[in-house]
């Protein structure tokens, strides 16, 4: 599989800090990985943590060869990490990566609600499931809330153990998927960006045509806008997308 393309867009929103963050990792060969997070809390203590990690991610990921190996090594350097036994809240972050390989299946791994989307001839298909409190009352047949979406049941310096979020969520604390070597349109995006959308009860795919650096822009103004519709202002939260175009 290769790159051809990608861009990315980021609003604030109404949040008192930027605290989403997106990194590109290259590597000779080819090998290309992104990463898309999402830091939970609004501080400049989140957003350095997030941005940090981010780097940290893609850089692992092209070391390695592999999205799920970076992301269990950056969360066990994260929990491993001393001077966050000093926090009262120490950060943490939903995060997604995607790695890009030629010749081989697009590899993603997750922890948290950033979302992966892929789109083949305008039909959008959900390439990951959210870790938050929604998918685990739909898991088991039981009502979902509205605020259950905003649970987040899984992340990047979580407090609770993977033994504890398999046990008590079902859901694994890392997931991973591939995708098969075919022409498609990446999308990564954190909640912000697509929630506003869903919300509407529209399809994704409308707003992610033409050139990535333009649709990244469009999506990303488009979820604030809609936010700002029907939320309070503080509620309105960071929206970040990036677009990967790729061809077998």
């Amino acid at each position: 599989m290769f790159l051809t393309a990608h861009a990315t867009a980021q609003q604030q929103g109404g949040r008192s800090h930027q605290c989403d963050a997106t990194a590109v990792t290259a590597a000779p060969g080819g090998v290309v990985a992104f990463a898309v997070l999402d830091g939970i809390g609004s501080s400049d203590e989140v957003g350095r943590f997030t941005r940090n990690a981010a780097h940290r991610l893609t850089r692992a990921a092209v070391r390695l060869r592999s999205a799920e190996a970076a992301v269990r090594q950056v969360s066990y350097e994260i929990d491993a990490d001393p001077d966050r036994l000093a926090l009262h809240e120490p950060p943490a972050a939903c995060a997604l990566v995607a790695l890009v390989a030629p010749g081989e299946p697009l590899q993603l791994a997750w922890s948290g609600d950033v979302r992966a989307y892929a789109i083949r001839d305008d039909v959008t298909e959900q390439l990951t499931r959210d870790h938050n409190w929604r998918r685990v009352l739909q898991d088991k047949g039981r009502p979902v809330g509205e605020g259950d979406r905003n649970t987040v049941t899984s992340c990047l310096g979580g407090a609770n153990s993977a033994h504890e979020i398999e046990q008590v969520c079902g859901h694994p604390a890392i997931e991973t998927a591939t995708v098969d070597l075919e022409e498609l349109r990446l999308v990564l995006a954190t909640d912000g960006a697509y929630e506003p959308i869903e919300d509407f009860g529209g399809p994704v795919h409308p707003f992610l045509t033409g050139f990535p650096a333009g649709a990244a822009e469009d999506f990303v103004e488009t979820a604030v806008t809609s936010a700002r519709l029907y939320r309070l202002p503080h509620q309105v939260d960071n929206a970040t997308v990036r677009i990967v175009d790729l061809v077998p």
